[in-house]
């Protein structure tokens, strides 16, 4: 098949989406078990770390028939596997009609950054669903969007976009998002929460959406950018690596994008109290194909009945994305965008770590490393340490894991602040 251009998909994409939102329940596994036949062949066959390992035989019938009964047998793909195997998870071919195929890495928020390829038509899926989401809340065309260079923005946005650079004062990166009379912003709910805290709805006359991503969104936050920004929150449940996974839907409660991810979960007898690790399979991930990936993210599916939108599953909520602000020996929240991850990664072979505030000037480094480090390694790492958090004491603590919270479930957070917030 023929690679289209960007736009041509875009509009195909947003007809399709309009519809199989309204499909019922048979229709979209149906549609799904398609897609997943198709990534599932092109992985076994062009992809070393599946090929290779016969990772997906389970899929396979011995006269090579497709067997979705078998997809539960194919082992989980954890992130720090999926780091290990960089290499190996990279497409030695790519589809023509899946488009172009770009490089990307995440953020790194939690752990060492994963580098992965995407390809075009997982671009456009992503600008169509955030597209959707606007359309069901009233909140759409965008007329000039911005990002907060703090977010991973899981490939949903436009090129030419505002960057909002996340090491500038709060105050400045308001005053920014005014002279681009920027309409629509994708940042952290604590980033738009401390913009709120130094901006009235004057300052940002032209703003009327927050989409809010990479963190748990609290009500009580909600509220507070909402008040003091005069623009509307909305809320996505996203990943650099896997796109938009989940929107917030026209009632409020987030929908899974059924037409970009595969997300394993109930389909009946949905107990909203229950904890479920999320399993995901993004469809058009063809360029470094993450089968039956766990990102480390805990989530409550609703049982509540739709009354838009009734092709796509709900969740109550995500538990566990929300990443603190550390304070500063003064008390001013801030984010310690001097403490890199990707330069981490150069000091020093490593799989995890934590920034944890124990005090307004104590902070502590909790760091997984497969090998003690050499004197080099430690010594560059304390100056790393010292360079990017000049004003804190902060130690170096050498852990064997990070634990997620045995009783939410929720995974372990990149800052973890101990201060009491009205210290």
């Amino acid at each position: 098949m023929t690679a289209l251009p960007a736009e041509m998909i875009f509009q195909q994409l947003t007809r399709a989406f309009a519809a199989s939102q309204d499909f019922p329940r048979h229709q979209v596994l149906g549609r799904q078990a398609a897609l997943l036949e198709r990534l599932a062949r092109h992985a076994d066959a062009h992809v070393p770390f599946y090929r290779d390992g016969k990772r997906l035989k389970s899929l396979f019938r011995a006269d090579g028939a497709f067997d979705l009964a078998g997809w539960s047998d194919v082992p989980i793909l954890t992130r720090n596997e999926a780091k290990e195997h960089e290499e190996a998870l990279r497409a030695r071919r790519v589809p023509a009609d899946m488009g172009a195929v770009e490089t990307h890495s995440t953020s790194g928020s939690t752990g060492t950054p994963l580098k992965f390829r995407r390809t075009l038509v997982q671009r456009v899926a992503s600008e169509v669903l955030v597209n959707r989401v606007l359309r069901w809340r009233g909140l759409w065309p965008i007329q000039r969007i911005a990002v907060s260079a703090n977010v991973a923005a899981a490939g949903a946005l436009a090129p030419g976009m505002l960057q909002v650079p996340a090491g500038l004062d709060f105050a400045e990166q308001v005053e920014l998002i005014r002279q681009n009379r920027t309409t629509h912003v994708i940042a952290l709910p604590s980033a738009a929460a401390a913009w709120a805290d130094v901006a009235a709805p004057q300052d940002l006359p032209d703003l009327i959406a927050v989409l809010v991503t990479g963190e748990v969104l609290r009500a009580e936050v909600r509220e507070k950018i909402e008040r003091k920004l005069d623009a509307k929150v909305v809320n996505l449940y996203s990943t650099s690596e896997l796109g938009p996974i989940a929107c917030e839907g026209p009632d409020g409660r987030l929908r899974v994008n059924e037409e970009n991810v595969f997300l394993e979960g109930p389909d009946a007898a949905v107990d909203p109290k229950a904890l479920a690790r999320v399993v995901v399979t993004p469809f058009y991930a063809f360029g470094t194909p993450l089968i039956r990936y766990a990102p480390g993210d805990y989530v409550r599916f609703s049982n509540a009945t739709a009354k838009e939108a009734k092709g796509l599953r709900r969740l109550e909520e995500v538990v566990g994305r929300r990443r603190n602000l550390l304070r500063r020996p003064d008390g001013a929240p801030f984010v310690p965008t001097g403490f890199r991850g990707k330069l981490l990664e150069a000091i020093l072979d490593h799989r995890e770590w934590q920034l944890v505030q124990t005090s307004l000037t104590d902070i502590v480094l909790r760091i997984v490393v497969p090998r003690p480090p050499s004197a080099q390694q430690w010594r560059a790492l304390q100056e790393h340490v010292k360079n990017g958090l000049p004003n804190h004491n902060t130690s170096v603590v050498m852990v064997d894991n990070i634990e997620n919270n045995i009783k939410t479930g929720k995974a372990y957070e990149m800052f973890l602040s101990l201060v009491d917030e009205n210290a």
